[in-house]
């Protein structure tokens, strides 16, 4: 995977990038960073300009906002195959989250000039960049929806989609890569609640727990559950 022929197939067969010529994946590959992480460390941080797309080969990345009290909330986790925004290489604005790489995690740094003069020379995957990241900004109406449903078991079905569309999982059954911790946090409730609703969802067959991460079994039936009234 590591050789440069390797990570060319690697990239060529994600999202967006499937749509380039391989030749294009390959010079690509040669402008890349192959970085290492053995502990976590920040890849991009609040406040410093978008310098690069991140694409995760293993491990995870973790996108983190700090309060002005210091503490923190974890908003995305992103796992194999999974990328940072394309979108954001285009900001005039400094980055507002943190962008971490957790301990034994590999990425391909792609930069940011890269990216866009990969656009520059084939618009035609503009609507392939679109449809990706489309996804995440349906995930974040879907979670400022979240308010308006009183069931708390449709509310978590709701955010666990919301979370692997943000990641980028696209896979038939695809996993929410958070801790306990992580995900009582951001559906702020007590550790109580999220337990009952998760053994709840679970208990339907609609999700599977494990060690880590949750599991999305049926994701068509999770969204009927989440959107019956």
């Amino acid at each position: 995977m590591e050789s440069k022929a390797g990570m060319t197939e690697f990239l060529h067969g994600l999202a967006v990038f499937r749509a380039l010529e391989k030749t294009q994946c390959e010079e690509l590959v040669k402008r890349c960073n192959f970085e290492r992480y053995d502990r976590r460390h920040v890849v991009q941080r609040s406040g410093e300009k978008h310098h690069h797309l991140y694409v995760v080969v293993t491990g995870k990345l973790e996108m983190e906002a700090v309060s002005p009290s210091g503490e923190t909330l974890t908003l995305a986790v992103f796992g194999p195959k999974s990328m940072s925004s394309w979108l954001a290489l285009f900001y005039d604005d400094v980055a507002q989250r943190n962008l971490i790489a957790l301990a034994d995690t590999r990425v391909l740094a792609i930069p940011a000039k890269a990216i866009r003069e990969i656009l520059d020379n084939k618009p035609s995957i503009y609507p392939e960049v679109l449809r990706h990241e489309g996804k995440r900004f349906r995930a974040a109406l879907d979670l400022a929806q979240l308010v308006l449903s009183p069931n708390r078991s449709k509310r978590l079905a709701t955010l666990l989609m919301m979370l692997v569309e943000v990641s980028g999982d696209s896979s038939d059954q695809p996993r929410v890569l958070m801790t306990h911790v992580q995900l009582q946090k951001i559906a702020n409730c007590s550790r109580q609640v999220l337990h009952q609703n998760l053994k709840q969802l679970q208990h339907m067959g609609l999700i599977e727990q494990a060690y880590g991460f949750i599991k999305l079994i049926n994701i068509k039936t999770l969204k009927s559950y989440a959107k019956e009234s």
